[in-house]
């Protein structure tokens, strides 16, 4: 899930780019799961408003494990 959450979040951002917020919240995003943890839940909360929808629910519930 991780992966196709990332998918999905990249996604969002490129279709997204005009406005500021879908490509600040997505960076924010990926970058947690780069350093191996998972975003905090009002991250996940704003990807899913701002980002894109299927990547903000994969998040929501993706297990801890699954960022390690």
């Amino acid at each position: 899930m991780k992966t196709a959450a990332k998918v999905f979040i990249i996604i969002g951002i490129v279709v997204g780019f005009i406005t500021i917020v879908a490509p600040i919240f997505g960076f924010m995003a990926l970058n947690q799961m780069k350093q191996g943890r998972k975003p905090e839940q009002w991250l996940c909360i704003c990807v899913l408003l701002f980002c894109n929808l299927v990547g903000g629910i994969l998040l929501l519930v993706a297990d801890d494990s699954e960022f390690v």
